[in-house]
Parts: structure tokens; sequence; C-alpha cells
């Protein structure tokens, strides 16, 4: 665990606001250890933040490149009383979460792309992964996010796409716990109002700083490839596609520029 002078000073009244709030100087993964509190019967929000990641996962089993101190690696495990289905819509949410509260504090052009990836001038700046542990009449949802605040470069050479980082793109030192405090604080705000009204009330933010809106892209889904131009999202968070054959309704898949397309394993 943390020394207290290297503790996350986060506001007391925010803190207060969870059931748990966990730092680690290194664990395997952020997720892994909410998904084995939720599955040892701990209930309610919480929260775990670690220097480092040994094992840390990104999308599609793919691995998030974790060394100490060059990012915020951060889960937030909640409950929820809606379906899985009603459920649809959290990813882009949570991005438009982390984009906020990084524009707070002093970042900008941040652009989102579908499902929820952070963008700066094409290059990754952050990434989250969702993962739902279900369970009778109650859901848990764990909100995996991982952004990068200070890669040294050989971490950069790991990494099979263009990326960036808070240091780059912001004056002066990071705060890494202002960071953390308006993250968590946009995210709970964000997902109450979920809760209340669906993904509707953010479609048309998303559609806002969305990267690739009213673009041609090519997106892969599973085995299968579609050409067309993203129209943006609907208000359940799904992609429209307008292709030669109309417009098509994406649920899940991974999106490319259409004139630089790239095999996927090449992303994280």
């Amino acid at each position: 665990m943390h020394r207290p002078d290297d503790r996350c000073q986060l506001p007391t009244a925010l803190r207060e606001v969870f059931a748990e709030f966990s730092e680690f100087e290194i664990i395997d993964s952020t997720n892994a250890e909410a998904l084995r509190q939720i599955a040892a019967g701990h209930t309610g929000t919480r929260v775990f933040l670690a220097r480092a990641q040994s094992a840390g996962r990104g999308r599609r089993g793919r691995e998030w490149v974790s060394p100490r101190d060059a990012g915020i690696y951060l889960s937030v495990a909640r409950p929820f009383a809606l379906s899985p289905q009603a459920l649809q819509g959290l990813s882009l949410v949570t991005a438009l979460s982390v984009r906020q509260a990084l524009s707070q504090c002093g970042a900008s052009g941040i652009h989102v792309k579908w499902p929820n990836d952070l963008l700066v001038a094409n290059r990754k700046l952050a990434g989250i992964l969702l993962e739902l542990k279900q369970g009778a009449g109650q859901n848990h949802v764990v909100f995996g996010i991982g952004i990068n605040l200070a890669l040294p470069p050989a971490s950069v050479a790991e990494i099979s796409q263009p990326v960036t980082d808070l240091q780059m793109l912001m004056a002066g030192a990071v705060d890494r716990s202002a960071i953390v405090s308006a993250l968590l604080t946009e995210l709970l705000g964000h997902l109450e109002r979920f809760e209340q009204h669906g993904f509707q009330p953010f479609r048309e933010q998303w559609n806002r700083h969305d990267r690739y809106c009213n673009e041609d892209i090519v997106l892969q889904e599973g085995e299968q490839k579609h050409l067309g131009k993203s129209l943006g999202v609907n208000d359940f968070g799904a992609l429209l596609l307008q292709t030669a054959d109309g417009i098509v309704t994406i649920n899940g898949g991974e999106i490319f520029p259409s004139l630089r397309p790239a095999a996927p394993e090449k992303f994280a």
C-alpha cells in the first residue's frame, strides 16, 4: 500500500462517498481486484487505484502497459439495479466523464473514439475497460480507466499504436490527485444521470466530441468489416454507419480510419 505521503490527496467528502478506497503501490490489475472484491460479497461503490500494474488489461484481452507512476490506473466498482441490456452506453458515458475531468484540469483538444477511447491529435491518451458481474437482483459494473500521465520512452516503444500523455499536453506539473478527484466527481454524477435517464442525454455531447463522426471509416466487428460513413451514435450509444446498403446499427467493434486501415492486433 502507499505510504501516507504517497496517497492520492482527495477531499474527505469525496472519499466518504465510497464504501472503500484502496490504493496500491503495485497490483496485477485494478479491474481484477475489483472483480475479486465483488466475488467476495463486498457491495457498494468501491475505488481501486494503483501506481503500477503487473498485468494491466485493455479491451479484447490486450495488455495495458502500466509502468510505475506513468499513468493513472483506476477501477470503480458500482452496483446497478438495471438489466444488462439497459447498461448499454456506459462505456461512452465513462469516456465523456474522463474527457470532461481532463479538460477541467487543463488538457485540451481531446476527442472520443467509439466506443471508449480518448485521443489527442489521433494519438491515444486514455482507454476504458468495462466488465460486468451479474448477480441476483443487482449487477455490478467495474469501470477500468487508464490515463497516460508521463510514459517513458521504453514504454512508448512497447505500445503498437501512436500514444500521447498528459505531460506532453499540459504546461507545468501534472497533479495526479486533482485529476483523480475530478474524474471520480464527474463519473459519479454522470452515472447517476445515466441510471435515471439512460444514454439519450449524453448523445449530443458524444457526437460533438467524436473524432470520427461524419467521416469515412472501417469498422471491424469480429471477422466482419464494414465500410461507410460514421453518423455518430443513437440514443443507446450504438454506432450508426452509413453504408452502400443503408444505415447499419453497430453495437460492438473497432474503428479505423478508412484511408489507413490497420490490423486490429496492433491496437491496444
